[in-house]
């Protein structure tokens, strides 16, 4: 009975969380789920509020970025970006579509999955507006890109720190494992993704497009930004602390301008998400409660039921893709964060195949990755919406083939 109401509780999570029943907010309804654990004796108060502060990590880490991309946004970086790719393109939308890939994929690598969805996904609904193009193409480029790059590097997704308890690998180690896996992955995608969408983007577009000056403050924060990409790189590179290091370049960074435009930081401030928060916390309200059930060592027993080889890697990794898309790929991480030193003894395989799971797999569904439920936020804010069917259309050609090449990978 108890199992029965946790995984009700977590059912309404998501069904509020991608449907919003009479437009409610998206962080209400999986914050009433996690507030009814310990209300229904699912677990304690006390473990109730462990749970959130285990977040510690990815709160600053999701902070600093939206601090970083509500200041790019401000400076109008996303009206630049929008000009330069639509001069780069040449009235091409098939070369529209390809920069706009590429642009996601480096977002993704050097500031993360979610920073993509913040960052990018404003520009390109520029563009398309500006190029009377339809947008959903590279809205979905960006969606899908946003995860399957998210293991280039220890930065590229919040549940990398999530998984290894906010002390990933250092950066050389990370490469040698992940690297290869990553690439196909995104290669993958790409193919797939271009193959579905080659009508949509096999279109011309005419009108002049200036590419906008950027006035000595904005360039200033252009440039801080690649200053915070390589210290962000650096600091995974010596292990350090990716969260504290990115909420202190964000405040930083959003103080500076503030100052040097003499405004309020009020208006900045009013345009983050401040919903994810409680939003995230909830999840992991509700995947302590998960772990409490017992599923972790039943999971264990279930894979190394299969031994270590091969088929043990494909129910490892495909197993936790199709679990990031039923609780979201954050309380998924934390779920193989508990499983992945009981695994650690049969080697690193089936460890990474359960971040490769976790990163990659949440791309079936809306509901997969805190980057995907974002996106659906953003799509919302501009008027425009997909159905959940629609995207996971798309999420189970892209996905499934990109998900066996990489965990292929660490068969060899």
């Amino acid at each position: 009975m108890i199992e029965y109401s946790l995984w009700g509780l977590c059912a309404f999570a998501i069904v509020g969380l991608l449907f919003r029943p009479w437009q409610l907010p998206e962080a209400l309804w999986t914050s009433f789920a996690a507030l009814m654990v310990p209300i229904l004796g699912l677990c304690s108060w006390h473990t109730a509020g462990k749970a959130i502060a285990s977040g510690e990590e990815v709160y600053l880490f999701l902070f600093g970025m939206m601090i970083l991309s509500e200041v790019a946004r401000q400076e109008k970086l996303f009206d630049w970006l929008a000009a330069s790719a639509l001069i780069h393109a040449q009235g091409s939308g098939r070369r529209l579509f390809l920069i706009i890939f590429v642009v996601a994929i480096v977002t993704t690598a050097f500031l993360s999955n979610d920073t993509t969805i913040i960052l990018v996904t404003p520009p390109v609904i520029a563009v398309a507006q500006k190029a009377e193009t339809d947008a959903f193409p590279s809205l979905l480029a960006c969606a899908f890109v946003a995860n399957a790059a998210s293991f280039l590097l220890p930065i590229s997704n919040p549940a990398n720190l999530v998984l290894y308890g906010g002390a990933p690998p250092s950066l050389l180690p990370w490469l040698g494992r992940f690297f290869v896996p990553s690439c196909l992955a995104v290669g993958v995608s790409f193919v797939l993704l271009y193959a579905l969408v080659r009508r949509e983007i096999d279109c011309r577009f005419t009108g002049s497009h200036d590419l906008p000056s950027l006035d000595p403050v904005a360039r200033f924060t252009a440039l801080a930004l690649f200053g915070v990409i390589v210290l962000l790189t650096l600091v995974s590179f010596f292990h350090g602390p990716l969260g504290w290091a990115t909420a202190l370049s964000g405040a930083g960074l959003g103080v500076a301008v503030t100052f040097l435009r003499r405004r309020s930081p009020l208006p900045a401030l009013a345009e983050i998400s401040w919903s994810v928060f409680p939003l995230v916390a909830s999840l992991f309200v509700l995947v302590s409660a998960v772990e409490q059930s017992g599923v972790i060592q039943k999971l264990a027993t279930f894979i190394l039921s299969y031994g270590h080889g091969a088929t043990a890697i494909l129910v490892t990794g495909f197993g936790f893709g199709l679990l990031s898309n039923v609780i979201n790929n954050l309380p998924s991480g934390l779920l193989a964060a508990q499983l992945a030193p009981v695994l650690a003894p049969h080697g690193p395989a089936l460890q990474d195949a359960l971040l490769i799971g976790v990163d990659l797999g949440p791309n079936l569904t809306l509901s997969g990755s805190l980057a995907t439920v974002l996106w659906l936020i953003i799509l919302r804010k501009h008027g425009l919406d997909i159905s959940y069917g629609r995207f996971m259309r798309y999420g189970v050609m892209l996905t499934l083939p990109a998900l066996a090449a990489s965990l292929l990978v660490l068969m060899v």
